[in-house]
Order: C-alpha cells, then structure tokens, then sequence
C-alpha cells in the first residue's frame, strides 16, 4: 500500500533540513500469518486486509503525520510502531511490516513468535523488534 504523508522530524538536530516541512511517499507492506484455507487456497483475502486497514489508511494518507496522537515525531520506526498499534485489534494475524520513505529506505518492524522475539531468548512474544533499512551505495 502507498500513502503520502507530511512531517517535521522535531527531534533532529538543530539546523537538519529535516527539522522542517517535508512529506514522503511511503511504502508498507503489511505481513500476515494465519493457517492457509484449504479450500480457497489463502490465508485472508487482500480485499478483507485493505478494508480492515482503510480506517488507518484514512488517517495516514495526505495529512500532516505529525498531528497523529500519540505520535508527536513521526520518524520512520515510531510510524511503524504507530501503525502496529493501531492494526493491532483489526489485524491479529500481522506480524511484521515493512515501511519504507524511498526505495531501499525505511524500517522493517516484526513480532510475535513468528519473527523470532520470544520464545529461547527471553523475549516477550509480542515486543517489537526493529531493524533500520538504509540504502545501498
């Protein structure tokens, strides 16, 4: 799914550009685990998923980000994170996104038992784990 959406990254350094006035075109791609229907041959229809989602969709795309409660500093891992908490009721069975700013740069966020963040090491079965996607040359 795409969406545009307008920031100011209020925790950057004093004088980063990115401290004013700027906006993206994302890229999320929402990863789901469920147990696959034998009969029709998937685990939840897309059409299912994108009307789930729209409510959120609605709130994210073409407005000011930074006017999102609960998300006063709208970098790409604390969207994500915003986004997580507000699938999560709706979506159950997401376990990881991907959000990305450009091609190649973004944030790719999972939990669950799925994406390796309980279980052996300790971990809470639904603590986020995070990983910064930065681009390549």
């Amino acid at each position: 799914m795409r969406f545009e959406g307008a920031l100011r990254l209020t925790q950057a350094p004093a004088g980063d550009p990115r401290r004013r006035l700027h906006g993206h075109s994302y890229l999320l791609r929402l990863h789901l685990t469920a147990p696959l229907d034998a009969v029709l041959g998937w685990t939840i229809d897309y059409g299912d998923v994108k009307a789930l989602f729209e409510p959120v969709y609605a709130r994210l795309d073409h407005h000011p980000l930074n006017a999102l409660s609960g998300l006063s500093d709208p970098s790409a891992a604390r969207l994500a994170g915003w986004i997580r908490e507000s699938i999560a009721d709706v979506l159950p069975q997401a376990d990881r996104l991907e959000l990305s700013e450009r091609p190649g740069c973004g944030v790719l966020l999972g939990w669950g038992d799925r994406c390796g963040a309980g279980g052996a090491n300790g971990g809470s079965a639904s603590a986020p784990r995070a990983a910064t996607l930065l681009p390549l040359g």
